[in-house]
């Protein structure tokens, strides 16, 4: 360090190049931090001075901050913005070194191509030809050789498809699985590295290319006997392989990985344990099985303490992580709560990098979809204002996943709707539902369908910020769950008067009447329970509903629906029968007595309210009162047997929540 700080051009070239040499050892990085190293580095960066001495400079950096998070990833960027592009000239120099130089020339070669190979040359080093001497080296190399060689091949290789697609094609997994299985303690973490990187940043051709090399099993070694390096790059490995592979989540767990990943993430080591959450995040993900082995041995308390105190990429894994565990769990997303994981999952949608304000999201979403305590916890510890701001001026992901958010904090709480409203939440969902993406369209919907459950300003909101005509336009030419979820929010917003009429005026009718009658079984539910509250409020919509054929369909749900879609089916009915002769009996003659009956009878106790409303209703008419007689007897004895219910209204708020 002292060569570096005052010695001339050339000694700190070599001074630099020995560092980056030592970098790969823990202890070395630790006492370069003590020196002040980072500061040192840093300014050497920002100095704009010879080139080498930044490339060298900056590697120092790239090692401190990926595996020790004593830079974050923003700072990483702006000191690499300092360096400029390298020439064609540098890097046909470069490229000759590796083929013609001598053994120690090749080996310093490997430093270079290690440390030039930042984002903005990874192309340029692949297009010069790069690679094949890179695995010609990694194949035949000295052992140093290889050594520098797997770290090149990882730059190269990190988010970088095209490279590691070349790399596979190259036949470069085969002798990086042989050195994870027989090399050195130091070659084994570094192609650990690498193969997470490969895996990671390429397709699923990496993935299986890597499964049949037989590279999981001495991954799981590692875990079991490696060195705390080894572990934690073992881990990075197979949590690159897990992630998005339901096979090799199987592979890997049925191969004994969560125990020592578990051990691991516990353990008190100077390794960071990011990597750890990665790889039991991505064996959680859509595994129940694996999900309750993981929370079996009780890694919750660990991961939110990383969450509070961990560096960015611990951060980032650890929300990973109980995003997946609290994935259709109930009882894990409690024990996340109780360990205190709101408030900094709140303070990331705050103030994290992207991909941490995205997973904190998703988990903050999972954690509050069926826990009232929960949604005001995070509403007390301020999660509305920032999911707005997301919402409105995120990344498309952010805004995906914002939507999603408010959409389940919004559920059944009025307090935190009228936050969200208060907040300025309206007009971007409603700005996503019109011309977000589909997922966008999807999530806005069912967050405005929430919103305006029981609020009539909000309902009146909606429709004042253009809201009405997108929702439309989704139940008509939307996808699956957009069609869904805008019924939902229509049937929402159409308990006004007001906006029910502007909703019909402008063409709502036909298009739910055709998902009542051939959508899928959520969009038959909603359909029907949307054409039930525009029934509500308005005679005129009541007859054009019928005039839609809307009728025989709803019968038709009342006698084989689900229990949900019978639910709203009969609320429907009853409601379309409500002052309207024509109407009761267009029921009766579809043949929709019977089955109210049957419900009225024998179905659940919101069905019975339900259907014996609305067979009070077609009573009303006397043609229809006399084929009820004909076949029941006593009219008024058959619906008074139906009283032992509770009420309506707060049966009926139960079941549309």
């Amino acid at each position: 360090m002292d060569i570096i700080t005052t010695g001339g051009t050339d000694e700190q070239q070599h001074a630099l190049l020995l560092l980056v040499r030592k970098c790969i050892d823990s202890e070395a990085r630790f006492q370069l931090y003590e020196v002040d190293g980072i500061n040192v580095l840093s300014n050497l960066v920002k100095a704009d001075g010879n080139y080498l001495v930044q490339l060298y400079a900056l590697e120092c950096l790239n090692w401190a901050s990926f595996s020790d998070g004593m830079l974050s990833q923003q700072e990483l960027e702006t000191l690499r913005a300092c360096i400029r592009i390298a020439t064609p000239q540098e890097l046909a120099s470069l490229l000759d070194v590796l083929q013609y130089g001598a053994e120690q020339q090749k080996e310093d070669g490997l430093v270079l191509c290690t440390s030039i190979a930042t984002p903005t040359n990874r192309d340029a080093l692949r297009d010069v030809g790069m690679v094949p001497p890179l695995l010609q080296m990694l194949r035949n190399g000295t052992a140093g050789q290889k050594l520098w060689t797997v770290c090149a091949l990882g730059a190269l290789a990190f988010d970088n498809e095209e490279n590691c697609a070349v790399i596979i094609h190259g036949e470069g997994l085969p002798p990086l699985v042989a050195l994870v299985r027989t090399g050195n303690d130091v070659q084994k973490a570094c192609a650990a590295r690498v193969l997470g990187n490969i895996v990671g940043s390429c397709s699923e051709e990496s993935r299986a290319t890597a499964v049949e090399e037989e590279a999981i099993s001495p991954l799981i070694s590692l875990l079991l006997t490696g060195t705390d390096l080894t572990k934690q790059w073992a881990a990075y490995a197979l949590g690159t392989l897990a992630y998005n592979n339901a096979v090799n989540r199987e592979t890997i767990a049925g191969e004994g990985a969560i125990s020592p990943l578990l051990a691991l993430i516990q353990a008190r080591t100077k390794v960071h344990k990011g990597y750890t959450a990665l790889a039991l995040g991505s064996l959680a993900c859509d595994n129940d099985r694996n999900c309750a082995a993981i929370a079996k041995g009780r890694p919750i308390s660990v991961l939110v303490a990383l969450l509070r105190s961990g560096i960015e990429m611990d951060k980032q894994w650890a929300a990973f992580a109980l995003q997946m565990i609290s994935a259709n769990n109930e009882a894990y997303c409690l024990a996340i709560v109780r360990e205190g994981a709101v408030p900094p999952l709140v303070a990331l949608v705050r103030a994290g990098t992207d991909t941490q304000k995205q997973f904190a999201m998703i988990t903050l979403g999972r954690l509050v979809a069926n826990n009232a305590d929960t949604r005001v916890l995070v509403a007390q510890d301020g999660g509305i204002p920032p999911l707005v701001a997301l919402v409105t001026a995120g990344t498309d992901d952010q805004k995906q996943w914002a939507a999603y958010a408010l959409g389940k904090l919004a559920v059944n709480n009025e307090a935190t709707c009228v936050e969200i409203a208060r907040e300025g939440g309206i007009s971007p969902l409603v700005a996503l539902v019109t011309a977000g993406t589909d997922d966008q369209k999807q999530w806005a919907a069912y967050a405005l369908g929430k919103l305006a459950l029981n609020n009539d300003a909000i309902r009146v909101e909606i429709a004042h910020d253009g809201g009405i005509s997108p929702l439309l336009a989704l139940v008509t030419d939307g996808t699956g769950e957009q069609k869904q979820w805008a019924a939902y929010a229509l049937g929402n917003i159409a308990d006004n008067k007001a906006t029910c009429v502007e909703i019909a005026h402008d063409g709502c009718i036909s298009p739910l009447v055709a998902l009542v009658r051939t959508g899928t079984d959520e969009q038959k539910q909603w359909a029907a329970y949307a054409l039930g509250k525009f029934a509500v409020n308005n005679d005129a919509i009541s007859v054009e509903i019928a005039r839609e054929g809307g009728i025989s369909p709803l019968v038709a749900l009342v006698r084989a629906g689900t229990d949900r879609q019978k639910q709203w089916a009969v609320y429907a009915l009853g409601k379309l029968a409500v002052s309207n002769e024509a109407n009761r009996t267009e029921i009766a003659r579809d043949g929709g007595i019977s089955p109210l009956v049957s419900l009225m009878r024998a179905g659940t106790d919101t069905q019975k309210q339900w259907a014996t409303f609305a067979l009070r209703q077609l009573a009303a008419n006397k043609e229809v009162n006399h084929v009820m007689t004909k076949e029941y007897g006593d009219v008024e004895r058959l619906l008074d047997g139906s009283k032992k219910s509770s009420n309506l209204r707060r049966i009926f708020s139960s079941w549309r929540r």
